[in-house]
């Protein structure tokens, strides 16, 4: 054993004991004559004589590469063996699983991306270097997200490797681990292992990143294909086809998986199966076609119209959630998609409800526009069909096309008196007559004549909402807020509720008011959660609520929860770096804290270089932690 301040040959001063693997123990050291750190690993007896010595140092040592830690030598002291080599300053794969991170799929295909590089450095080298020991804790993430592939100290070519017991059983290729156990009983073994050995391995690891699980060489694994994680069908099959059992199955090469990662929707199995369609049987394929023309039609039909119900099913689901992301999603895909445009041709009703869910989306989230075009459509394909007129009008007039409102209100069609001073109301508002618009709502909501008319007077009650936050009244708008709850309990109302207290606590110096406003606003969010699919924003603005009301913890409670389903978004990251920072500044510096911190910030900061978009949020940011590392 070594011990704190030992000096090896003169060069080498050893900091302390950093972790110990399969073949050794492993140390921080100092090289004395350039001052910095080093990483010095004492191999185990039983591991001595597969150290060919110098052999294998002059071998690793003419290594290049950006993802390779540099070898420097090989010692031999008291009958010892020592090799030294450079130290990587990061944390290994391993130690993020410990804690549970999620990984999203770009930044994956990236170290994914990195390992086949390196992999395919070593495996073309006239004497192949393989790895063999391919693990989680032998793969370093460092400060600036790059991947550096540690613990060669068993990586000796091709030939001598084959021997090989070192190495750990998890992700191990199935041929490794029989030869191992061949070795380990004194059987003879005629196995040749080679780079598919490695190809394995990573695979093995990236299915521990995207699963949780471990693979086992000896056990049957659970197909990834079958699994619903949050990645997509290419990526979770290449990561199979290089898991295949058979050897002769798996990827030939490093290089060959580097392709599929480049052009990876190519690996997508949908794609795939269209592809073989494009050879062989094309002609015995129409033939069967012509022959059965009529059953084909009737049952793709009968299949279309099924599909349309599920979809329509769907549609609706979310419309009562108010999630606009999925309504915008589904909405589209369904008027879009050419397998319905003979059922929504007979079904125009129909599809005028489609378009009209589209509208309130649209309207919901303030593209007033884009809503009129939807609602105009809507009330074209059905025009009897109650509130398509209003809702179209108003749409109009809140995208400032009020003369295009006027013209379609003196078209002749019915409008009840109570639409009449909503759409006046309206009018009033956008051209900035607060006074007269609230005038014309007290019309509606100050008469018994409308009350049945639940959909009319939740309306009113949200425009004068809206008209007291506008002008500052949030107390206001808040009990019309409430009162329109009363009406008609809506999900819209709810988030309305908690933006309108959320733009209150902003506005206010008092910190108890300020407090009351955002507790508010945060039971508001909170109950928008609790329901069975909330949406992007509703999960956002409960976080940011939380960190608001300096529950930091709590927020990212919130944010890790976001991670599985909205993987690519560096806002998520972002809003955890800015709440460790936060808990870091109230409790001192803490290693733990700082850790995860740094992770995150690696996280967000790659999601955000690729999305292109720039972010005043995200630049300061950058800002704190370059001053942070300086």
């Amino acid at each position: 054993m070594l011990s704190e301040g030992d000096i090896l040959v003169g060069l080498y001063q050893i900091i302390g004991e950093i972790g110990q693997g399969g073949t050794g123990i492993i140390y921080l050291a100092e090289h004395l004559r350039l001052r910095k750190k080093i990483v010095v690993k004492k191999i185990k007896d039983n591991f001595k004589a597969q150290v060919n010595g110098r052999a294998e140092v002059d071998i690793l040592k003419k290594l290049r590469h950006k993802c390779l830690p540099q070898v420097y030598d090989c010692l031999s002291i008291d009958n010892s063996v020592y090799t030294v080599m450079e130290y990587i300053e990061g944390k290994d794969l391993q130690y993020y699983l410990d804690r549970n991170y999620q990984f999203s799929e770009a930044l994956l295909i990236d170290w994914l991306a990195q390992l086949c590089e390196v992999l395919e450095y070593l495996h073309s080298k006239e004497n192949q270097i393989l790895h063999s020991d391919i693990k989680p804790a032998n793969i370093m993430v460092k400060k600036n997200h790059e991947i550096c592939l540690i613990d060669f100290n068993i990586s000796i070519d091709g030939e001598n490797s084959k021997d090989i017991q070192g190495m750990s059983p998890w992700y191990a290729a199935p041929e490794q681990y029989e030869k191992a156990q061949a070795i380990l009983y004194g059987r003879k073994s005629k196995i040749q292992l080679d780079g598919r050995m490695d190809i394995y391995s990573l695979g093995a690891v990236f299915y521990r990143l995207m699963t949780g699980l471990l693979p086992s060489p000896n056990k049957k694994v659970s197909d990834i294909m079958e699994m619903e994680i949050p990645y997509s069908e290419g990526f979770k099959a290449i990561i199979a086809k290089s898991m295949k059992k058979n050897p002769s199955a798996r990827f030939r090469t490093a290089s060959q998986m580097s392709y599929m990662i480049a052009d990876i929707v190519k690996m997508d199995p949908v794609y795939r199966r269209c592809g073989c369609m494009q050879f062989g049987g094309i002609f015995l394929w129409l033939l069967l076609i012509l022959a059965g023309g009529l059953m084909v039609y009737y049952g793709n039909w009968q299949n279309n119209v099924e599909k349309w119900n599920q979809a329509y099913r769907e549609l609706y689901v979310s419309a009562e959630a108010q999630n606009d992301t999925e309504i915008i999603s589904q909405a589209t895909e369904i008027l879009n998609d050419f397998q319905y445009k003979s059922y929504i041709k007979k079904h125009e009703d129909q599809k005028a409800e489609v378009l009209h869910v589209l509208g309130e989306s649209y309207f919901r989230q303030e593209n007033f526009r884009e809503a009129s075009k939807y609602y105009q459509e809507a009330w074209e394909l059905s025009p009897n069909q109650e509130g398509y007129y209003r809702d179209y009008i108003i749409a109009l007039i809140r995208s400032g096309q009020l003369s295009k409102a006027r013209k379609t209100m003196e078209s002749g069609s019915y409008l009840s008196d109570g639409e009449v001073y909503l759409i006046h109301a309206e009018t009033e508002w956008a051209e900035s007559n607060s006074k007269e618009a609230l005038l014309e709502i007290e019309k509606v909501i100050g008469s018994e004549s409308f009350r049945t008319d639940k959909d009319m007077l939740g309306s009113a009650y949200l425009l004068a909402a809206d008209i007291y936050a506008a002008n500052g009244s949030y107390d206001q708008a808040l009990n019309m807020l409430e009162s329109a709850k009363e009406i008609k309990p809506s999900i819209d109302i709810l988030r309305e509720t908690g933006q309108v207290a959320a733009e209150a606590a902003e506005a206010e110096q008092r910190e108890t008011v300020r407090n009351t406003y955002l507790r508010k606003a945060c039971e508001c969010y909170q109950s928008l959660n609790q329901g069975r699919s909330p949406s992007y924003e509703d999960r956002m603005n409960l976080a940011l609520t939380k960190r608001a009301l300096e529950d930091y913890e709590g927020s990212n409670t919130v944010l890790k929860g976001m991670l599985r389903d909205y993987s690519e978004d560096y806002r998520i990251p972002m809003w955890m770096c800015c709440n460790y920072l936060d808990i870091a500044a109230g409790q001192g510096h803490k290693e733990d804290i700082y850790e995860e911190l740094r992770y995150r910030y690696q996280d967000c900061k790659y999601l955000y270089r690729e999305s292109g978009k720039k972010d005043m949020d995200m630049e300061e940011l950058i800002k704190v932690m370059e001053d942070m590392e300086e």
